[in-house]
């Protein structure tokens, strides 16, 4: 293994953890203001329109929000700014849950779910900078896989009242001083920058198109199943213990799509059917958890899709890292249409399942039109970090010794360090260095770390 892979490794574990204690802090922020606060004031097809709808597209806003001002103040993007929205988001989400007042307990939390958006946007845009395509599904799986298990395990805690308990926030204290010591180790892992510019994406239609599929992919598995207020108040089902079993289809669906983008497309397409199993189960005797459990592992086909899609369209062109948290985004908007008609014609069963399949139809025309431009003519391959490296290091006719030097350059060595590494003087290291740089046309060595990293990102 090259000292460019164990050094991506180590960034992407970086970012695979900054992002799965973002989601277990997010997630369990959610939780106590869905399961704990809600239900104190309102039924439960209210707690299910503020939660799943008006919820679900506050964060629609916050990432947009995101979106648009690193689009246009790039420099924003730094630890700064992420610690201050983790602030305002941990006040928001403790004046939700303190709150006395039905409306104070709304507005805190829609102000909490906008937040939320804010840090998906944030995390996504790092994934998309600082993770190679190829371990991007695999990276954001995993950690998403960790949120959902961890807020089952804390759930466990007080005889499964924690996650509504005040002592929770005293571990969300410490959450938000863990992402934000996690977020200083991956920003001096990676030296990326939002400001340089390039054209943008040669087929203007292939950003609507993804936008359009991923929205309705999300719209027509919220139609058949939105985890229901109503199925938890009778204490039988446990939204937490439930919400584990998403990790299953989350690591799944990231190993898969990390293999081929292609097969993940199909997978995710093929769990539609899905909503339908619903219609034709519902009413059947207990098989409430079972739809439960079963959602979560196929939400996380849809989860992993959504994402991977877009942070691949940012990561080929430096000005469009702005949408790397649109996979999010728009499948939030899907997430709230679909539970939004869900809930208004929940009793109207058969026009529901008439809209349902219509809405399938216009998927499968939108998904294929898509997938012919996007997956159709790509080759099956599977390219490792390791044969990345080789290939730029042949496209530039570097000697063995400059491809040993090179490798420590890029590791972030110095001269020093590559000398002793490779038992020769700094001056027979600076030699090739200058060597290494005049080939592939690079001023110094941070350019030259660039180029090879956007390389290897695109």
């Amino acid at each position: 293994m090259g000292v460019f892979e164990i050094k991506t490794k180590k960034t992407s574990f970086t970012i695979c953890a900054l992002i799965g204690l973002s989601f277990l802090w997010t997630g369990s922020e959610y939780m106590t203001w869905w399961l704990y606060k809600l239900p104190l004031h309102f039924d439960n097809t209210a707690v299910d329109l503020w939660s799943e709808v008006a919820g679900y597209l506050f964060q629609v806003v916050g990432i947009l929000l995101f979106a648009l001002v690193i689009k246009k103040k790039p420099k924003l993007m730094n630890r700064n700014s992420f610690l201050i929205i983790i602030l305002v988001d941990g006040i928001a989400a403790a004046a939700a849950f303190f709150a006395a007042d039905a409306y104070a307990v709304l507005i805190f939390g829609m102000l909490m779910n906008l937040l939320h958006g804010m840090v998906g946007g944030y995390y996504l845009t790092r994934l998309t900078q600082a993770v190679p395509q190829q371990n991007r599904g695999l990276v954001f799986g995993i950690a998403y896989a960790f949120g959902s298990v961890g807020s089952w395990v804390l759930s466990l805690f007080m005889r499964g009242s924690f996650l509504g308990s005040p002592y929770v926030f005293v571990l969300y204290v410490a959450m938000m001083a863990g992402m934000i010591a996690i977020d200083r180790i991956s920003l001096a892992d990676d030296d990326s920058d939002l400001e340089s510019a390039e054209a943008p994406h040669s087929d203007k239609l292939i950003i609507p198109l993804a936008a359009v599929v991923i929205a309705l992919l999300s719209v027509v598995k919220g139609l058949g199943f939105y985890f229901p207020s109503g199925d938890l108040s009778g204490g039988v089902i446990s939204a937490e213990a439930t919400r584990a079993f998403y990790a299953i289809g989350l690591i799944a669906a990231g190993f898969v799509n990390d293999r081929n983008r292609k097969h993940g497309a199909i997978c995710c397409l093929c769990a539609l059917v899905f909503p339908f199993l619903t219609f034709a189960l519902k009413g059947e005797p207990n098989t409430g958890t079972v739809m439960w459990i079963a959602g979560y592992i196929f939400f996380g086909f849809f989860s992993v899709y959504r994402v991977v899609t877009f942070s691949d369209l940012a990561g080929k062109k430096d000005n469009l890292l702005y949408i790397a948290g649109f996979g999010l985004m728009f499948g939030r908007i899907g997430d709230a249409l679909g539970a939004l008609i869900g809930i208004s014609m929940c009793n109207t069963a058969t026009t529901l399942i008439w809209i349902s399949a219509a809405l399938l139809l216009l998927t499968f025309v939108m998904f294929f039109w898509y997938y012919n431009k996007v997956y159709a003519s790509l080759p099956v391959q599977d390219i490792s970090i390791e044969d990345r490296i080789h290939e730029f290091e042949k496209a530039y006719n570097m000697t063995d010794r400059e491809s040993e030097v090179f490798e420590l350059i890029v590791a972030g060595r110095s001269n020093a360090e590559i000398a002793a590494d490779l038992y020769v003087s700094e001056n027979t290291v600076k030699f090739h260095v200058r060597n290494v740089l005049k080939k592939t046309a690079c001023p110094n060595r941070t350019e030259l770390t660039a180029k090879f990293r956007k390389s290897i990102l695109c």
